[in-house]
């Protein structure tokens, strides 16, 4: 039964070959940001349940209360956007698949290129950089903080994939890399024509669907209810406290809602930011697409606030551009209604400096619901 080790350290080349170092020992790993509140960091670490939590001033053991399954290569929490993180148990297993399985539909040729990787190794989108480079035989390169000409200059040196987030689109080049691989949130109108938009959660080991159409292997379906539901060799097989991912049906049920739309699978988001306004449902990230190209619009995140008369009502909540001028409750209502039915219209409009967001960038709606309804 391996071992777990919980290593607080910055984002290095150091920190991936010191993962490696442990794998090759038969340990398991995880990843914490030393950047982190203390308080925050014990939190993680309670969740995380490791045999020894490991800085660069040495070692600390611990009492492990959970046993670590065989074949274990990372526990790792989720992003935590709709409550408290959840830690998740991948194995080796899991991540070749996901690895191997990205390769072919990315149209990797094994031993030609390279993996950038700017995200926080802390998130499974950054950390499935590392056996994604090691499975499809690429170099890696990490960077501690997201540096675009850093990128750009070892883009042009050869074949070069990285995941981004939306907020890299627009300051970066994206000719010059082979392919982008965008997670985290909703994507922008435009998306360049080498970028793919992935859908995933931590407990799949990264994206699982590219553009609607789930990698090889993997399995799509749409319960009674509207939930997506997952299935493959990628996913974790347990949480942290022992708990299967999969349901008694054989499916890992993601709390997502959504549907197929031309044959390809389109999420709405977490069934818990569905609003129920007046005996109707409203999907937030339609109404957000739509608010999101109007002038002055910077960002946008549509939510359900209580309501004695509907149940919820919908809020638009609207982050200005620099120097722009907002649209009014008016216009943003017009917008929607000239697109969905007049009930998927907001009826408040607020404006905020910014979005609480997790690190990659999700927002994290629960915080802004709890924010508007004081």
């Amino acid at each position: 039964m391996p071992r777990l080790i919980a290593i607080i350290a910055p984002q290095t080349q150091e920190l991936v070959a010191r993962i490696r170092r442990a794998w090759d020992r038969g340990e398991a790993v995880s990843v914490l940001d030393p950047g982190l509140p203390k308080a925050y960091l014990s939190t993680l670490v309670e969740a995380l349940d490791p045999d020894l939590v490991e800085e660069s001033a040495g070692g600390t053991p611990r009492v492990r209360h959970h046993p670590i399954p065989d074949g274990a290569a990372l526990v790792i929490t989720t992003s935590g956007t709709s409550g408290p993180p959840k830690a998740v148990v991948h194995t080796h297993d899991a991540m070749r698949a996901s690895a191997l399985a990205t390769g072919i539909r990315l149209g990797v040729v094994k031993g030609e290129g390279q993996w950038l990787c700017t995200l926080p190794l802390t998130h499974i989108g950054g950390f499935s950089s590392i056996t994604k480079a090691m499975h499809q035989g690429l170099e890696l390169k990490v960077f501690e903080r997201f540096e675009p000409d850093a990128l750009e200059r070892a883009a042009r040196r050869q074949p070069s994939y990285i995941p981004v987030v939306r907020a890299h689109l627009a300051r970066m080049d994206t000719s010059l890399f082979t392919k982008l691989v965008l997670g985290a949130g909703v994507p922008p109108a435009e998306m360049p024509p080498n970028a793919h938009v992935t859908y995933g959660l931590t407990e799949t080991g990264s994206g699982l669907v590219y553009d609607g159409v789930p990698l090889q292997g993997a399995e799509v379906a749409i319960a009674p209810d509207g939930e997506v539901l997952l299935r493959g060799p990628m996913l974790a097989p347990c949480y942290r406290d022992g708990r299967p991912l999969l349901g008694p049906d054989g499916w890992f049920h993601t709390d997502d809602a959504g549907a197929f739309e031309g044959g390809r699978l389109a999420v709405f988001g977490r069934r818990g930011d569905v609003i129920n306004s007046g005996g109707e449902r409203i999907l937030p990230q339609q109404v957000e697409a739509i608010i999101e190209r109007l002038p002055g619009v910077a960002e946008v995140a549509v939510v359900g606030v209580d309501d004695e008369g509907l149940g919820q009502a919908a809020w638009a909540v609207v982050v200005p551009e620099a120097g722009g001028d907002p649209p009014t409750l008016e216009q943003v209502k017009e917008a929607v209604r000239g697109v969905l039915p007049h009930y998927c219209a907001p009826r408040v409009l607020k404006l905020v400096p910014r979005l609480p967001k997790t690190p990659l960038g999700k927002v994290q709606k629960h915080l802004l619901r709890e924010e508007l309804s004081r």
